[in-house]
C-alpha cells in the first residue's frame, strides 16, 4: 500500500532567543520576508500584529500554504508553524535561518504528515 501525503506541518519552538529581536513587529516581518526568499516561497498575502505590551503575531499565506508566529519575549520564545505541501521547500534552510536570526539557544521540530491518502 501506497500512502500520498498532501502537507507536511512543521511546528517549531525556539527557545532562549534575544528578547529585543522578538518584540519587534518590523524586525519580526522582515525575518520572516527573508526566510520566504531564502526557502523559495511564494508569498500570496502577509498580516502582522504588534501587542502591547509586547509580542508579535504574523502569518504568511503562501502559494504552497502558511508560514505563522507568535513571540513571547517576556519567556526569550517563539512558535513557528510551517505548513508546505510543495514537497521542494528546503524546510531546514529556513528553520536554520530563524535559529540564527533569533539568536535562539536551543529549537524543537515536530512534523505532522498532512492528508494521508492511501492508494490500494
Amino acid at each position: 500500500m501506497l500512502k500520498n501525503v498532501l502537507g507536511n506541518h512543521y511546528l517549531i519552538d525556539y527557545y532562549d532567543c534575544n528578547k529585543n529581536v522578538l518584540s519587534g513587529v518590523n524586525k519580526i516581518k522582515k525575518i520572516m520576508l527573508n526566510a520566504g526568499i531564502i526557502g523559495n516561497l511564494h508569498i500570496v498575502e502577509e498580516c502582522f500584529h504588534q501587542f502591547k505590551p509586547y509580542g508579535v503575531s504574523g502569518v504568511l499565506i503562501l502559494k504552497e500554504s502558511h508560514f505563522t508566529i507568535h513571540t513571547w519575549p517576556e519567556y526569550n520564545y517563539a512558535s513557528v508553524d510551517l505548513y508546505f505541501c510543495d514537497k521542494k521547500v528546503n524546510i531546514s534552510k529556513i528553520i536554520e535561518f530563524l535559529n540564527k536570526e533569533f539568536m535562539s539557544k536551543k529549537y524543537e521540530i515536530k512534523k505532522i504528515e498532512r492528508g494521508i491518502i492511501s492508494n490500494n
